[in-house]
């Protein structure tokens, strides 16, 4: 007799969607299009929630007769180290997805009642979205065609069942109640970890590649993807614009960006909030005592500056949060003509996500991933360009929606294990039995310590990043002095714990990769080794430790080779 009722709420679905971002989003309306029962649960509020709403609106766009092509120059650009089966099918899948979602409600901008294209480079091409009302549009359609939501559910681990995952562990923020969701198939799109450090992705806290790895998943190039972005400092949150580079100087007010590339100088160029560029020159400068950094608009019209950013269109939204200008202006009270704006580099986000196949499916049977919790490495540090982030997004959502609606309808549901279940809500609840002084945002704070510094994080040396890892441990162990009054609070203390999760294998694996390459850059280890290292690392828990092995790149399988 099965009797998990007497362990909670019991909810059943074929296919389990947890977070309902963008990715999240879009595979659960994908997966719907197979008329399988889909439910979608996320801790926030869902339509306001995840990082597309205020991001830039912008979509990387690929022409399908293109596609080929840029695969190949995203692989050369990643010297092969890159997974080209993903690579391919991304640059395939972009034209399609871009049709889907407007046809699932986003709002783009339009030429003649055609998705307009705007070209933004050699070969660089993205049309604009309206990203502040874009999930509430997804939202809409998707209720329209039945997919079930919860919202304010924080999911905390996965059921398993005969090696498969069958479901999940929720905590209810508003009506205290423990959950147990049965599904055939689950799906996360929790995002990555941004360790609650920048502001706008505050919600983004690891969550879902930790429960992964808890439950057996494999995870991929930890070490990687650790990003850095530029922005005004009284404002505390990036820049949005594509030509600001141009203003930034040092404290005696010599332009910095053509001292350290002056390649940019020459020409138009389109340089993200995220450019590692702009982030190496600002280091260079303050490391040679000529910080700090300014942003020098002084003697601009407005109509000047507003031409730094990126286009603005009538009829899409422009959340002020990202029309940095207007929001020094009416906020600050600063006006970005008449004086110079202190910069800083920001950490944005970080961490490895799970490792997925080419359908989207995790190393664990019923488990599939999507969004930046997952990780399928189309890029290997090939391809950067202003919305591919979302774009990503959705496609691994779309493809992994499809194939878990696929394994739902071609599998059997497998009840909850009864024992496995108590067991994992034992565990969540737990620390509720605490005793102790510490709040979870201490922990927070003291993991910043470790993951924020660029001295540990961007410029890695051996034994700094170990000293980085004596902080995370730290962390770790004032985890066992929080003592969770409700299930806010308990949410609290589990974000915590993911986010030291995820600072642990950022550092064990950049530990173990002795070579630069990419956006990992070892001082101690300063040239890329394919001799050694063409390879890429994977964490999975064995008997309750994580195990780091390497996985050769496979480049004999694909398509180009070095």
């Amino acid at each position: 007799m099965n009797n998990t009722d007497k362990l909670g709420t019991v909810i059943k679905s074929d296919v389990l969607v947890l977070g309902a971002g963008g990715a999240g989003m879009c595979a659960a309306l994908k997966a719907k299009e197979s008329n399988v029962d889909v439910l979608l649960i996320d801790k926030c509020g869902i339509g306001w929630n995840g990082q597309v709403p205020i991001g830039g609106g912008i979509l990387a766009y690929v022409y399908p007769e293109y596609a080929k092509k840029w695969a190949e120059n995203v692989t050369r650009q990643s010297n092969f180290f890159n997974n080209q089966d993903w690579t391919f099918a991304f640059g395939n899948y972009m034209h399609k997805s871009t049709m889907d979602l407007a046809a699932m409600g986003l709002t783009f901008l339009k030429n003649k009642g055609d998705i307009n294209i705007l070209n933004w480079g050699p070969n660089i091409y993205v049309t604009l979205f309206d990203a502040p009302k874009s999930l509430v549009a997804l939202k809409k359609t998707a209720k329209a065609r039945g997919v079930k939501m919860m919202d304010k559910i924080y999911a905390i681990d996965l059921l398993k069942n005969d090696g498969r995952v069958v479901g999940a562990v929720g905590l209810g923020l508003v009506d205290g109640k423990t959950y147990l969701f049965n599904a055939k198939a689950v799906i996360i799109a929790t995002g990555n970890c941004g360790y609650m450090h920048e502001k706008t992705y505050s919600s983004v806290l690891g969550e879902g590649p930790a429960m992964g790895y808890r439950a057996g998943a494999q995870l991929v190039n930890a070490e990687f993807g650790s990003s850095y972005v530029w922005g005004i400092k009284t404002l505390g949150k990036e820049l949005m614009g594509i030509h600001f580079y141009l203003y930034l100087e040092n404290a005696r007010g010599e332009k910095i960006m053509g001292k350290h590339y002056p390649e940019l100088m020459v020409g138009k160029h389109s340089v993200y909030t995220f450019d590692p560029r702009v982030i190496d020159a600002m280091q260079k400068e303050v490391k040679a005592g000529l910080g700090p950094i300014y942003l020098n608009l002084m003697g601009l019209s407005d109509a000047e500056v507003a031409g730094l950013a990126e286009d603005r269109v009538e009829g899409l939204t422009q959340l002020m949060a990202n029309d940095t200008m207007k929001l020094l202006r009416e906020k600050a009270g600063i006006n970005p003509s008449k004086e110079r704006m202190e910069m800083w580099a920001r950490y944005l986000y970080g961490g490895g996500g799970l490792r997925i196949d080419i359908n989207g499916k995790t190393t664990l049977d019923g488990l599939y991933a999507a969004g930046s919790a997952s990780s399928n490495s189309w890029s290997g540090g090939g391809g950067g360009q202003g919305g591919l982030g979302v774009q990503s997004a959705a496609v691994t959502g779309f493809v992994a929606g499809e194939n878990a609606a696929k394994y739902a309808g071609e599998n059997s549901r497998l009840d909850i294990n009864v024992e496995q279940a108590k067991g994992m809500i034992d565990r969540v609840l737990n620390p509720m039995k605490h005793k102790g002084d510490v709040d979870a945002a201490e922990v927070a704070y003291r993991v910043h310590e470790a993951v924020v510094p660029m001295k540990y994080n961007r410029q890695r040396e051996a034994s700094r990043m170990k000293e980085a890892l004596g902080i995370v441990q730290d962390a770790r162990n004032k985890l066992s002095r929080v003592q969770p009054r409700d299930f806010h609070d308990l949410a609290r203390y589990h974000s915590a714990d993911s986010m030291v999760i995820a600072a642990e294998f950022t550092y064990s694996a950049a530990l173990m990769r002795e070579e630069s390459r990419a956006g990992h850059f070892r001082e101690d280890f300063p040239q890329r080794d394919d001799k050694n290292w063409f390879k890429w690392i994977t964490i999975e828990q064995r008997d309750g430790a994580p195990l780091l092995a390497t996985l050769p790149v496979p480049v004999e399988n694909y398509r180009w080779k070095p």
